[in-house]
């Protein structure tokens, strides 16, 4: 299906996942209604029915929610969130930031994780696998990772501002940004960052899938850095059948 992104080794029998291409847009700002008519084309086009598909309130941060009956239906802030419930697809919008899935295929756990560069900073990442951890029993050798298209190293520019603070939380910054153009502007690459984040918490590398898809240079996805405020936002998706 041209529609979407999807990676066959989150695709099977057991699970769905995909990361949506334009003409989607889920921008909440188009209201529910037209929202709700996207859900139903991906459903129909899955031909797999989403028993509830659970959003929370994005705030590029670090915190990760786990979703069980007791919170399912709740109105719930962060940017990550694990399950072990089937049937419930977990959705993260993004629009030049990380959309990162897991799976731990042995204890039958997915998560899906909102990491731009504030999460990459605060290690969202580490933070949802420790959960999964702690929650699942989850065992590194069992995950599989995927990075849906985001902006890359080559095109995300920031100020020495925001270097300083990569500076602070990880000593070894240096190889992950260099010099730009322009005065006071660097390009700052947090998606091999978190890649190595991954690979040292000891993430196998067949079991880490990058997409190559930057999101800026890409016009079939939506960009904040290259449309502005008037950019749409792309969603991923992963769900437990």
């Amino acid at each position: 299906m041209n529609k979407y992104l999807m990676f066959k080794e989150l695709n099977d029998d057991n699970i769905i996942s995909l990361y949506t291409k334009k003409p989607f847009d889920f921008d909440p700002k188009l209201g529910k209604e037209k929202i709700e008519e996207e859900y139903k084309i991906i459903q129909d086009d899955l031909k797999y029915n989403f028993k509830y598909i659970k959003k929370i309130a994005q705030v590029h941060g670090n915190k990760v929610i786990k979703i069980d009956e007791n919170n399912l239906f709740e109105d719930l802030e962060g940017d990550g969130i694990v399950t072990n419930l089937k049937g419930i697809a977990l959705e993260i919008r993004t629009a030049d930031c990380q959309s990162i899935l897991l799976y731990d295929k042995k204890n039958k756990v997915i998560g899906n994780i909102h990491s731009g560069w504030r999460g990459t900073l605060k290690k969202i990442i580490v933070n949802a696998i420790n959960l999964m951890k702690e929650e699942y029993n989850t065992k590194i050798e069992d995950l599989i990772v995927v990075i849906n298209p985001s902006i890359c190293g080559e095109c995300f520019e920031v100020e020495i501002d925001v270097i300083n603070l990569f500076k602070e939380e990880f000593p070894n910054i240096d190889k992950y940004y260099k010099k730009g153009i322009k005065e006071n502007k660097y390009y700052l690459d947090t998606l091999k960052l978190n890649k190595d984040i991954l690979i040292d918490l000891g993430i196998k590398e067949d079991n880490l899938i990058i997409s190559d898809i930057c999101t800026m240079e890409d016009n079939n996805y939506f960009s904040y850095r290259r449309d502005g405020m008037g950019s749409g936002r792309n969603i991923s998706i992963i769900c437990l059948k």
